[in-house]
């Protein structure tokens, strides 16, 4: 057989996904490239009006180039295995209904399969599929409370959250919306993470947040500025995602704003060690002289003069936990002179206490 060609590159950066907002914030449990796969025949319905949510053939060459894999690697025995896991997958929603017959809010959770049918037969150079019409409301012809967004932002992400949160920014930027609040149990279960990353704090935090920030600010049209976390108690509870589109004239300034502020705090926090002693055991007790503001690079460091030979030493400060690490070494100096300071007390009470006893 054959290596099939690659798709015109131009085709996916024209590509773009249509859904309705109902369909962003609905669960899907997929992989990177099951979801990719699936953003891909989304795009598709745009372009295929007379043919849409019959029966369609995906060349395997659009696939593989949706996926970029490199050096053109062809996997076929991949291409049943993920009909297979495909043909499994269901939209499912979660929403309130009002009851006509008792009037009250009930809860109603419907699910529907993705596709009636999806094939791949083994020599064929295609995937054969067929969209389940149930998803048309969500997918067609959509006339209000809908987003659009280009695949080519999407393609090169590497982690099927990061696609799907980022659906979720585009969706609130398109109401003219810069943040987005939402309950941590709410966006785990829209995004169906495994139980380790509900239990474990740092495992969500660091797989899907962390992953979320980098493949939107680095492949994506948008930049997402901050993710804020609050707390009911001692646990974090809901989450906020601050974002903008890039090279936006508005964020830019506000951003500027931001860093002044951020550096005219901390300055007022610095003055306040001047004049204090701080102790480091590479360098002993010091006292702190004054700060420098590197404008052209946006450091700032503290200076401190070495009580031993009079030499100064820097420490750099970026944020506020550097600050915490600096009041450690004031609180470390006050601590060793209250020893000290204590050790001369007892030191002059014994020898009190001995001359008491002394005898001329």
């Amino acid at each position: 057989m054959q290596t099939p060609k690659k798709t015109n590159k131009k085709r996916i950066q024209k590509a773009v996904v249509t859904q309705n907002n109902r369909f962003v914030y609905a669960k899907y449990d997929m992989n990177t490239n099951e979801l990719k796969m699936f953003m891909w025949i989304v795009a598709q319905i745009n372009s295929q009006k007379d043919t849409l949510f019959q029966v369609c053939e995906m060349p395997l060459s659009e696939i593989f180039e949706v996926w970029q894999w490199e050096n053109g690697r062809v996997d076929y025995s991949y291409c049943s295995k993920i009909v297979e896991s495909m043909v499994r997958k269901a939209y499912i929603e979660d929403f309130k209904l009002l009851d006509e017959k008792t009037m009250k809010e009930v809860s109603v959770k419907r699910a529907m399969p993705l596709f009636k049918f999806i094939e791949y037969r083994e020599g064929q150079g295609y995937i054969t599929y067929q969209l389940n019409d149930s998803l048309m409301q969500y997918l067609l012809d959509q006339k209000r409370d809908f987003t659009q967004l280009k695949f080519n932002d999407i393609q090169q992400m590497k982690s099927a959250y990061s696609i799907r949160i980022y659906n979720m920014l585009v969706c609130e930027l398109k109401q003219n919306k810069q943040s987005l609040k939402i309950n941590l149990a709410v966006l785990q279960n829209i995004l169906e993470v495994p139980k380790i990353y509900i239990e474990r704090w740092a495992d969500f935090n660091r797989f899907v947040l962390k992953q979320a920030e980098k493949d939107i600010n680095g492949k994506s049209n948008l930049v997402l500025l901050e993710i804020k976390t609050y707390k009911t108690g001692r646990k974090i509870t809901d989450l906020e995602f601050i974002f903008d589109y890039k090279n936006n004239d508005k964020r830019i300034a506000q951003e500027k704003a931001k860093q002044e502020k951020f550096f005219t705090r901390l300055k007022e926090i610095l003055s306040n060690y001047i004049g204090k002693s701080i102790y480091d055991e590479r360098f002993g007790e010091m006292i702190v002289t004054h700060y420098d503001h590197n404008e052209a690079d946006n450091k700032i460091s503290i200076i401190a003069q070495r009580k031993s030979d009079d030499k100064f030493v820097a420490f750099g400060v970026k944020n506020f936990k550097d600050i915490q690490s600096l009041e450690k070494l004031k609180d470390k100096a006050e601590e060793l002179f209250y020893l000290d300071k204590q050790r001369v007390i007892n030191a002059k009470e014994a020898q009190n206490y001995k001359n008491l006893f002394t005898m001329d």
